[in-house]
């Protein structure tokens, strides 16, 4: 998908669809949080481990639709999670051209969350 407007979030969501890790980390804030559907993840370095697993648990995402606004963007996909079918949105609060500061991950259907949070466990040694 191709973004017409640019800026951070539109950014982050195309290296989200693109499963780039390291490219979703350095358009971050050093204090930013990311939102899982289980708990927080704050700081670069850590939401950096979480976005790692996270790219290897939902795979094949397709961008469906994008929200982008003044202070963030919001984009619908379709993915496999954990080798199930998948719906999400991701939830990027940025400013037009500054680091991202939060992510918020929701995933349906609650199987296919349920199998990502266990493989998630696994990938970052918590399981």
């Amino acid at each position: 998908m191709a973004w017409i407007d640019g800026g951070t979030g539109p950014a982050i969501v195309e290296a989200f669809a693109a499963g780039d890790s390291a490219a979703m980390t350095r358009l971050l804030a050093p204090d930013a949080t990311f939102h899982s559907p289980v708990t927080d993840y704050h700081g670069r370095e850590r939401v950096a481990q979480v976005l790692a697993a996270l790219v290897q648990v939902i795979t094949d995402v397709r961008v469906t639709n994008v929200l982008d606004g003044v202070e963030g963007t919001a984009a619908f996909f379709t993915a496999t999670g954990d080798g199930r079918q998948a719906d999400g949105v991701l939830h990027v609060v940025a400013a037009r051209d500054a680091p991202v500061t939060e992510l918020t991950l929701m995933l349906r259907p609650l199987t296919t969350l349920h199998a990502g949070i266990e493989r998630m466990k696994v990938l970052l040694g918590s399981g």
